[in-house]
């Protein structure tokens, strides 16, 4: 996909998710929390990495509260510079927004991504292999490599493709969480 290709897919993404009242993002969410519970991943996962909706994605907020009450340590995103780095959060009225007006962490000890065991990702768009269609900033590409864990994508069905072209700095996820179902890539 040519970057002009891509570029309007984000659009039209970003468009439609705009476009949902925020009923329809809290039922979604939900929905999307609900599959996200069952992963065997996320149950066994003691370091859990989410993150703040930003421009419609699925909001994954009322899942904070409860992976700190399972003793999970919570991880949520911060961008320095040109990276994320995944920040523990024990106090969730410790977090203002940051680069690109993003709700992110303020102080907290930083994790080594190589120690993270969940890692939920955001996206514009993903595929049924496992790509992934960000914003065109490359913090999760730069990201992603250095995690061990599990990668799973967030998204609403909107947003799944068949087939996205993947380069090769793409890092393929191990599943992908909708409202109505969990996409096990067959090659992760």
């Amino acid at each position: 996909m040519l970057a002009q290709q891509k570029e309007q897919l984000r659009k039209q993404i970003i468009q439609k998710r705009e476009a949902l009242t925020p009923d329809q993002i809290r039922e979604l969410s939900l929905k999307v929390i609900e599959n996200l519970k069952g992963l065997k991943s996320f149950q066994k996962a003691k370091t859990v990495m989410l993150y703040y909706p930003h421009r419609g994605e699925v909001d994954l907020t009322s899942l904070f509260e409860e992976v700190l009450k399972e003793g999970k340590k919570l991880l949520l995103p911060k961008v320095v510079g040109e990276e994320i780095f995944p920040i523990e959060v024990e106090d969730l009225s410790l977090l203002s927004k940051g680069k690109f007006n993003i709700v992110e962490p303020i102080g907290g000890k930083i994790y080594q991504p190589q120690k993270v065991d969940f890692v939920a990702v955001p996206g514009l768009a993903f595929d049924l292999t496992g790509c992934r269609l960000g914003f065109g900033g490359g913090y999760y590409d730069r990201f992603l490599p250095r995690v061990k864990g599990t990668k799973v994508g967030i998204a609403y069905d909107f947003q799944i493709f068949d087939r996205l072209p993947c380069e090769k700095h793409d890092v393929k996820l191990n599943q992908i969480v909708t409202p109505t179902r969990v996409i096990t890539p067959n090659n992760p």
